[in-house]
């Protein structure tokens, strides 16, 4: 039996004199919900289309069951996958756009009605694309790519345009298929939603991979040795954790972030120094906070306005 891992390695493509893709090597093994994720221009839209045949690596290879996506038998079995969900013609009525596939891939109109059913369009069957809204669009788009039952399935920003009623669908869907066995990539700009859905993520910055880790371990690593502290003695409290040897951050009007001090240091030295406080626990961080960390040098469009840099002591 074919394992369905998607492998790629040493995987690079240049447009004229810009670099998309860089030498990356990563691999997504079935079982769990995969992220991929990076900022604007880091090369992850590039990487799916090699992936998926539409175009053409310089060296590197990128391969689906152990073969190039051009080279599966029945491909839309293997892989199901959904890049743009605004590729469908307007003036196609939903069921005739899935039904042309279907017939195309040899399917049967059977199984058109269970997956607009499985993605909750099983109502629109017969309304035409052009008057879908962005989050109807987008379940088409999905319902497309479930249409094979593939065993391995690549989704660019699946949740754009979603509902909270839709987010949550996604995000029960994909982990069932990853339960089932089946490869799930997703790539994606919301960290918010990869951390309640991914079990694994690859962080990818000016085509070059970054991280390539359970999400468990990412935010363990970015938590670091952090403590955070609420007092409304702010002032008092910098001041003596800095004197223990602590490194202090202003987090809120009355937070702050100490390293170097575990938590039972961090307390008994507010308590030595007659420093009230209301909380005090280790720092979990988040995935977003740990994106931001691995890709602060490989952002390539940045955003310049007021510093908000903490101050720390």
């Amino acid at each position: 039996m074919t394992e369905w891992t998607i492998a790629v390695s040493g995987l690079s493509k240049r447009y004229g004199g810009t670099v998309a893709v860089d030498a990356l090597s990563f691999t997504v093994r079935p079982g769990s919900v995969t992220g991929f994720v990076g900022p604007n221009g880091a090369g992850k839209s590039t990487t799916l289309r090699m992936l998926l045949g539409l175009d053409a690596p310089d060296s590197g290879s990128a391969l689906i069951g152990g073969r190039p996506y051009r080279a599966l038998h029945d491909p839309l079995r293997a892989v199901g996958a959904l890049l743009d969900a605004e590729a469908v013609h307007p003036g196609r009525r939903a069921r005739a756009h899935l039904l042309w596939q279907a017939r195309y891939n040899g399917l049967p109109a059977r199984r058109v009605d269970e997956v607009l059913e499985l993605v909750g369009l099983e109502p629109a069957a017969r309304k035409r694309a052009g008057g879908f809204s962005l989050g109807m669009r987008q379940r088409l788009g999905i319902a497309g790519a479930l249409l094979g039952d593939p065993r391995v399935l690549i989704l660019d920003e699946p949740v754009n345009g979603l509902d909270p009623e839709g987010i949550r669908w996604i995000r029960g869907l994909l982990r069932s298929l990853a339960a089932e066995g089946r490869t799930v990539l997703v790539s994606s700009h919301l960290m918010s939603e990869l951390q309640d859905t991914a079990d694994h993520v690859i962080v990818i910055g000016r085509g070059r991979l970054l991280a390539d880790r359970a999400v468990a371990e990412l935010l363990a690593a970015a938590s670091g040795d952090r403590v955070v502290l609420h007092t409304s003695h702010r002032a008092e409290a910098m001041t003596v954790l800095a004197a223990a040897g602590g490194t202090v951050s202003v987090l809120g009007a009355d937070a702050l972030t100490v390293s170097g001090l575990p938590v039972e240091r961090v307390a008994a030295e507010l308590s030595g120094g007659a420093v009230p406080f209301s909380a005090l626990a280790p720092h979990r961080a988040s995935l977003e906070e740990a994106y931001l960390d691995l890709t602060r040098d490989a952002a390539e469009f940045r955003a310049h306005g007021r510093d908000t840099e903490e101050p720390r002591v």
